[in-house]
């Protein structure tokens, strides 16, 4: 069988080359897609999460296939800890050219099973740990007068999942911290927008899973994307080939944001 639905790895935008970027949550899922793909692309990728067992991992995939990367332990949910990642980044690094911010907390509940010590955490890992990142990073980019930041969001911030009501919240208010910072950091040359990914094959080496076990009648393309299919996206939104695209949410998702029922069910 021919595996036409995998996007080309890289390299595809030469501007990247040399480019240092920093990807939270990068060990894994769609994480490690995207560390993988900016790699490919000839950045040196910092790869932050908290499994020191996964980054070391894929950071070893990457200088396997002659790329750069650093694995960097830290729980960005806490703003010294956020501030300390991105100052060992452009201290070993040399600037932050790129942000990209996918480490998240995912878990279902109700709002009966919804406590405020799960909703503050929830919040804490998904909304405070971009606020902590981007302005971290915002001031050695001002200084450059370039730089961008890609948050990854979920359609589940366009079309509520069942009982995901503090994810799905969570990351409404994340799509609204990328068009507040677009507005006030395009005077500086700094792009920011959000990737927002439909279902996507899970594990760590998703990308290679076969076609057949993707497959999902209720989206239209007929299939679950992969890691590689959003970290394609962000490449996309990382190079030059985006210069005029900034505040804006690219959902990659097999098209099921644009339908209003599910194949079968008629409203």
């Amino acid at each position: 069988m021919t595996d036409t639905f995998r996007p080309p790895k890289g390299p595809c935008y030469g501007d990247l080359r040399g480019q240092v970027a920093l990807v939270t949550g990068g060990g894994s899922g769609i994480g490690r897609g995207i560390s993988l793909r900016l790699a490919a692309e000839g950045m040196h990728v910092f790869l932050c999460g908290r499994t020191e067992e996964t980054l070391t991992e894929t950071a070893a995939t990457i200088e396997a296939a002659d790329g750069v990367a650093t694995p960097v332990v830290a729980d960005i949910s806490e703003k010294e800890t956020a501030e300390a990642l991105v100052a060992q980044v452009v201290g070993d690094g040399g600037a932050i050219d790129l942000l990209v911010h996918n480490a998240a907390m995912m878990r279902g509940g109700s709002l009966a099973r919804t406590d405020a010590d799960y909703w503050r955490a929830v919040y804490a890992a998904n909304v405070d740990s971009a606020f902590y990142l981007t302005k971290a990073c915002s001031g050695t980019m001002i200084e450059r007068g370039a730089g961008n930041v890609i948050l990854i969001s979920t359609i589940g911030a366009t079309r509520s999942h069942h009982h995901m009501l503090a994810y799905d919240s969570s990351k409404c208010a994340l799509e609204g911290v990328m068009k507040s910072l677009a507005l006030e950091l395009a005077p500086h040359g700094i792009r920011v927008n959000a990737v927002s990914p439909g279902a996507t094959a899970s594990g760590a080496h998703a990308d290679e899973t076969a076609l057949e076990r993707l497959a999902q009648k209720y989206i239209p393309l007929g299939r679950k994307g992969t890691p590689a299919e959003m970290a394609a996206a962000v490449a996309f939104l990382a190079s030059r080939q985006s210069s005029y695209i900034t505040g804006q949410v690219l959902c990659v998702d097999g098209g099921v944001t644009t339908q209003l029922s599910p194949p079968g069910i008629f409203i």
